[in-house]
């Protein structure tokens, strides 16, 4: 099932289209309607498992369509049993604005045969008005965890009746800081809930803490999130200096015509300075980071998914979740902080069974980090050049079995202080303390 947005056990269960899944007509005519018409990996395991009433933790990379794996079967909960004096019945949490926004339309799409409505509490939106929409106990709430704390110190949230708690992409609300925000939330949860965790990696030291808030969890594992993009190229780029790479981007965007491409800079400077750049020239981009007002955010993304602009320039805050149709081509102007960001990064092209490529642009002090990448997906990337745009940096040297850099500028530090650190004859200065004989 291939969907737009994003859209896992029971192993011997194998579904070839969306209609041999036991669920609703509405929901399966929304899904046609929709083009949906063979579920994805994680979608034929976990909608089957989650119809069981059973509490999941799915593991699979981010593309792989794990937004419908968790609100069909929700959906189709409460159109089987109708529950009209209730409070709030299904609590989704996602890690940013962004995401909770795509899933809100993922939601009314697949909803739109049914009477179920949704409420939508984030930042950046007016507090009195979702407390106001909270007070009418929306049988469904799409949220980000640090505005809904904050509801619930307000008293205003009536989760007493609430049936399911789908905690997605937690390995990112974890890395965000959400951790006890997460723990709030479940504790004011009807502890008799069924509960889905979806992740695209459960290797995060904290996710411990997180699992103990389920009861005897299935698991459901469809492949690493460091596996399964053999539909992106991978290719490195050399660089000098942050003028040279703004250079190789022009001329990469140019070369590669993508229709849609997404470039990430690890800093809000930078994210702002390259899409400055980018518009001297004439280009169609804009940028987005996590201290843009969330009015200002949300007009950006509607821009580049209705295709205003072709270019999006963005921090890591746009990598996780979101699922926007068409982009082909993703550079990294910086390398990636982790492994896991790169990852993140890269999946916003080739998904569900698309092509996509990805460049990363490297200068000599990024090196180490692009071949730490490259160990954790057990891969290299192929070297690319962009004639005229050559770096007078070729790459290291020499390097070591791990393929990083011989001999790098801090151990070569670490050497020269050794060699200068002597101590000194007379006990002068402050803090000099003669040595031991």
């Amino acid at each position: 099932m291939q969907e737009r947005e994003e859209l896992p056990c029971c192993a011997s269960y194998d579904s070839a289209v969306i209609s041999d899944l036991p669920l609703h007509p509405q929901l399966l005519r929304a899904a046609d309607e929709l083009g949906f018409t063979e579920p994805t990996a994680v979608q034929a395991e976990a909608i089957p498992a989650a119809l069981t009433g059973r509490d999941l933790i799915v593991c699979s990379k981010t593309g792989s369509g794990k937004t419908a794996a968790f609100l069909l079967p929700t959906l189709n909960l409460m159109l089987d049993h109708d529950a009209p004096k209730s409070g709030t019945r299904v609590l989704i949490l996602l890690p940013t604005r962004e995401l909770a926004l795509q899933t809100r339309r993922t939601f009314d799409a697949m909803a739109r045969y049914t009477q179920i409505k949704c409420g939508l509490i984030m930042g950046g939106e007016a507090f009195n008005h979702q407390a106001a929409t909270l007070r009418k106990n929306p049988e469904v709430i799409i949220a980000t965890p640090g505005r809904l704390v904050e509801h619930i110190e307000k008293g205003t949230p009536d989760f007493r009746d609430l049936e399911v708690l789908v905690l997605d992409e937690a390995d990112r609300m974890l890395d965000m800081g959400f951790a006890i925000d997460m723990e709030t939330i479940a504790r004011a949860c009807r502890s008799q809930r069924q509960t889905l965790l979806f992740s695209a990696t459960l290797s995060h030291k904290g996710m411990p803490g997180i699992t103990r808030m389920l009861r005897d969890p299935e698991s459901i594992t469809i492949d690493e999130h460091r596996q399964g993009h053999d539909s992106i190229t991978q290719q490195v780029v050399l660089a000098d200096d942050v003028k040279h790479k703004e250079k190789l981007v022009i001329a990469l965007l140019a070369k590669e015509q993508a229709p849609r491409s997404m470039v990430f800079c690890n800093t809000r400077k930078g994210c702002q300075a390259l899409g400055a750049a980018l518009k001297v020239q004439k280009l169609r981009v804009d940028f987005i980071h996590g201290e843009l007002s969330q009015s200002e955010r949300k007009q950006v993304m509607n821009r580049f998914r209705s295709g205003q602009i072709g270019i999006l320039v963005a921090t890591d805050v746009a990598a996780r979740g979101l699922d926007i149709e068409g982009i082909t081509l993703v550079i990294n102007f910086n390398v990636a902080q982790s492994g896991d960001d790169h990852v993140h990064r890269i999946g916003r092209t080739g998904r569900a069974g698309q092509v996509g490529k990805a460049i990363t642009l490297v200068s000599s002090n990024e090196w180490n980090q692009m071949s730490s990448i490259e160990r954790y997906l057990k891969l290299r990337f192929e070297h690319r050049k962009v004639p005229g745009l050559q770096a007078s940096y070729r790459g290291p040297v020499k390097l070591k079995k791990s393929g990083k850099a011989a001999g790098s500028k801090k151990t070569k530090a670490r050497r020269s202080q050794k060699k200068t650190a002597q101590p000194k004859k007379s006990g002068g200065e402050i803090g000099y303390k003669p040595l031991k004989r």
